[in-house]
């Protein structure tokens, strides 16, 4: 909807209800001279009726949204009294007169009743943007008064003309609005009047007639608006609210802004009495609900529960005995023992608070109970005791006593699933399983790519100081194909000396093991013997034609393109540790990589080892980079580019994805709220019946973008935020569904403090990660089938929060229409790297979220309001045939990252 303003609003109306057809008469006649000695036919019924039908669902603080919805429905209501002359009956004026001469704010006797009914509403709009105050009270009755008067104008309206059902159900709406905003300014003020009287009552203060005739003249208006008697329940909602000024009048406080930013904190919650008042919670007691929690605890994750109910989901079980985040402890406990109701491990030592409450008897809120430089997870891990320092009482602390340990990590890899498991054990002081990291390493084409290789390389590495570990692989003797258990031997590859060298090792073939002993920890590789013996014995061709002991063995031979390799070598093969390598003697780069081939493949080498125990005499090449392929760690980047072209630099690797994917709830089923053509009209009233106006207008949906507009602008965005969500329902109206970005949405997410938390959790722990494994990141790589043994995944699944905008500022300020809870994210690196021990990276994290609605949208408190309805019908009402279609928000930002691996 490109540029649409609300100045079309007059001119899509009388559109839609004065000129429009569909099957019935779609035009307001006033009951003028025209149909004199007629029978006099009267909205009045079918608006009691309209009415009957809603529900004041009242579980809000916030009266302003449904006033300023009023705002724009009166507006439209304008339009048709101007298209049709509706007008006034005697009785209704005469009325207005006696009020309006009260004050004398209108100067009635020099306008019409139609210039007076615009100037109430202009005075309606200005006092709905002064008297609020946090949205949850009135600075004065001004707002109900002008309410109440332009009550008498509606129903006098509706009682006078023969109005078409749009708008009958139009002017039941704004009425119900005028009502439901009412009970709720007053709803909040009797109760911050109460709380006030109880607490002055003890000092022998007396403002209890006050607060009983606000509660009486209050539940007036609801016996008024249930027998339809809509203008004396208005003005029973303006004179209960004169009763509550008047009460904290005498009692010496002000309903303004400041009484709202008190300060304050009277009954010691740590929560200011300006914040209690405003958000229902009773600044005088520390439990406002009574139900054993301290309000500043449910205040803190008042998504979940809530400090103003007892019982907040209502399940028949109270807020103090659920248990929050699931951590085995039920609420109250939590309050007991001073731990976080939001997070498992409130003090982040590996182990639930409950398991330390009930099970362990270690202190859940100190990660080392008795101090002795463990955590209290590691000491579960090292069987030694939280609560004593000596655990053996050997007069060595459990810190530095040695403890035998081991670490076990399986392996699940489809394509090379011959290694299936392997378990490393050393003696150290602190838990190895927090130290030490046993992966795969693919990326390492020296290794990974290696003649005989069995499985992949493991790469074994830890932060804990030891003199001997054993190491353990097991094997699945059924994926071994022609490789003979008996041929099954360990090699590893020696920076320093940047040779392979064999390890002394142990066949179990009973046990299907093989395993070594060793000093240092390193990269590991299981091989064919027989195959890899065979290879480094082997004399090729080329070896047989040539003198391989000169300096310069290709010296004196033809070099046909002059790339350094005689072309017996190139004809013949070279050997290499990844078998024999073949090149075109016509080509000085056989891969076209932009190095020659004998750049890549380096100087020839002749030596003399030991390998299983056999002295093989060696003449080959080592290459820095494969001569036949243009790519040789296929990471992407020419071997000419790469500074290592043999060690594959991982490029946007997926570390992270939430379990909901974008588009698609947890089990891949499209997301309820991207669905699109799913509901009858019929199914909608069933929600609720209060969508037959968006229905009835749903022939015109220019009037429904108008409302959803509207409310976004009106009500829950301000400044560029405003611009943003405009661009939002034009890529909605549009109808791709493709995905969506915003630079100013993009830019406010992260800035949020829910992101930057949630964005800090996941570099810290990736920094942690690669410095435990050795800065292999692509041990990290996500992996969907394996996540739950994923170390990684499950320290971000348990430990951090999703980023989320539901604050009071970011209702207002446009993050939580525009997203509200994010529905997921995914996490990958960039630009990863290390040198000398040095690693440093890109974190880009993408999050995301869909702009559109599902049904728990649009119950309870969000079906009252037009603009929700609208977006909803626009949505899913079969009828458009999924014309306006939902789609992915995305939020991505790039966060750099770096460390230092231990020696």
């Amino acid at each position: 909807m490109k540029n649409k303003g609300k100045s079309m609003l007059s001119y899509l109306l009388s559109s839609a209800i004065v000129f429009g057809g569909i099957g019935q008469t779609v035009a307001a006649e006033g009951n003028n001279d025209a149909n004199q000695g007629q029978q006099k036919i009267s909205s009045e019924e079918n608006v009691k009726q309209w009415l009957s039908e809603y529900e004041f669902y009242e579980d809000t603080r916030n009266g302003l949204i449904y006033d300023k919805v009023a705002i724009n429905e009166l507006k439209r209501f304008v339009t048709v009294i101007k298209e049709k002359n509706a007008k006034l009956g005697a009785n209704t004026l005469d009325n207005l007169k006696v009020e309006l001469d009260k004050n004398g704010d209108l100067k009635q006797t020099e306008m019409n009743e139609l210039e007076m009914f615009e100037q109430l509403i202009n005075q309606y709009e200005q006092a709905v943007q002064v008297e609020y105050i946090k949205e949850v009270a009135l600075k004065s009755d001004l707002l109900l008064d002008i309410k109440h008067k332009l009550t008498i104008y509606l129903w006098g309206y509706a009682t006078n003309n023969d109005f078409n059902e749009p708008t009958e159900v139009l002017l039941a709406d704004i009425l119900f609005n005028f009502y439901l905003s009412g009970k709720i300014v007053n709803k909040n003020a009797i109760g911050i009047l109460k709380d006030i009287s109880d607490q002055l009552d003890k000092n022998g203060n007396k403002i209890n007639a006050h607060l009983n005739n606000a509660v009486k003249m209050t539940e007036k208006a609801n016996e008024f608006l249930d027998k339809d008697l809509g203008i004396p329940a208005a003005k029973s909602y303006e004179n209960a609210y004169k009763q509550v000024l008047h009460g904290l009048e005498k009692a010496g406080y002000t309903l303004n802004t400041e009484f709202f930013e008190s300060t304050t904190d009277t009954d010691g919650d740590t929560i200011t009495d300006g914040i209690e008042f405003q958000e229902g919670m009773n600044p005088f007691k520390k439990d406002t609900d009574g139900d054993g929690l301290e309000d500043n605890i449910e205040y803190e994750i008042k998504s979940t529960i809530s400090p103003t109910k007892s019982d907040t989901d209502q399940n028949g079980i109270s807020d103090a005995d659920e248990d929050s985040d699931g951590d085995g402890l039920k609420n109250k406990d939590e309050q007991v023992h001073h731990t976080t109701l939001i997070k498992k491990d409130s003090d982040q030592d590996g182990l639930t608070d409950g398991f330390e409450v009930q099970q362990f008897d270690s202190l859940p809120t100190k990660d080392d109970s008795d101090s002795d430089g463990l955590s209290d997870g590691d000491e579960l891990a090292l069987k030694t005791n939280p609560n004593a320092a000596d655990s053996d009482n050997d007069e060595v602390t459990d810190s530095q006593e040695l403890h035998k340990q081991t670490i076990r990590q399986s392996f699940n890899q489809p394509e090379k699933s011959e290694i299936t498991s392997v378990e490393v054990s050393f003696n150290a002081t602190n838990n190895v399983n927090k130290t030490t990291r046993i992966t795969t390493n693919k990326g390492n084409m020296k290794t990974a790519n290696l003649y005989g290789l069995i499985g992949s390389p493991v790469r074994i590495n830890t932060q804990s100081e030891f003199d001997k570990a054993s190491i353990i692989f097991t094997y699945d003797e059924a994926q071994l194909g022609d490789t003979s258990e008996q041929e099954l031997g360990v090699i590893w590859y020696n920076d320093e000396k940047e040779m392979f060298e064999s390890l002394t090792s142990v066949l179990d073939t009973s046990k299907n093991t093989i395993s070594i002993e060793t000093t240092q920890l390193s990269e590991y590789m299981i091989v064919d013997k027989k195959k890899w013996l065979e290879l480094w014995n082997k004399e090729t061709d080329s070896s047989n034609k040539l003198d391989v002991n000169r300096d310069d063995p290709g010296d004196g031979e033809l070099d046909s393109d002059g790339d350094g390799l005689s072309d017996t070598y190139e004809i013949e093969g070279m050997k290499t540790p990844y078998g024999i390598i073949y090149t075109n003697p016509g080509m000085k780069d056989t891969d076209g990589d932009g190095l020659s081939d004998g750049q890549e493949m380096g100087p020839l080498r002749t030596f003399t080892f030991e390998f299983f125990g056999i002295t093989i005499h060696f003449e080959g090449f080592f290459p820095t980079s494969l001569p036949d392929q243009k790519d040789s760690d296929g990471d992407g980047i020419f071997d000419n580019e790469d500074s290592r072209p043999l060690t594959s630099d991982l490029s946007d690797l997926v570390i992270f994805q939430s379990d909901r994917p974008e588009g698609h709830d947890e089990n891949g089923n499209v997301a309820n709220d991207m669905k699109t053509d799913d509901y009858t009209g019929d199914e909608m009233t069933d929600i609720s019946w209060m969508f037959h106006l968006q229905l009835l207008e749903s022939y015109f949906p220019g009037i429904l973008f108008d409302e959803f507009e509207m409310m976004s602008t009106d009500l829950f965005s301000t400044g560029e935020m405003e611009d943003v969500v405009l661009d939002m329902i034009d890529h909605f109206e549009e109808g791709t569904g493709a995905d969506y970005s915003n630079q100013t949405l993009t830019q406010q997410a992260s800035e949020h403090e829910t992101t930057k938390a949630y964005v800090d959790y996941v570099k810290n722990a990736l920094v942690d990660e690669l410095k435990k494994n050795g800065g292999n990141l692509g041990a990290l790589r996500f992996d969907n089938s394996t996540k739950a043994t994923n170390t990684f995944y499950q320290n971000i699944q348990d430990n951090a929060s999703y980023p989320t905008f539901s604050s009071w500022g970011d209702r207002i300020g446009g993050l939580t229409i525009t997203v509200n809870d994010t529905w997921g994210n995914t996490i990958s690196v960039k630009d990863f790297s290390v040198e000398n021990n040095h690693f440093e990276g890109v974190m880009h994290v993408r999050l995301y979220d869909h702009f559109g609605l599902d049904q728990p949208d649009v119950e309870k408190m969000y079906v009252n309001l037009a603009g929700f309805r609208a977006w909803f019908v626009l949505q899913h009402h079969e009828d458009y045939d999924g014309e306006y279609k939902p789609f992915v928000s995305l939020m991505e930002m790039d966060i750099p990252f770096e460390g230092e691996l231990s020696n």
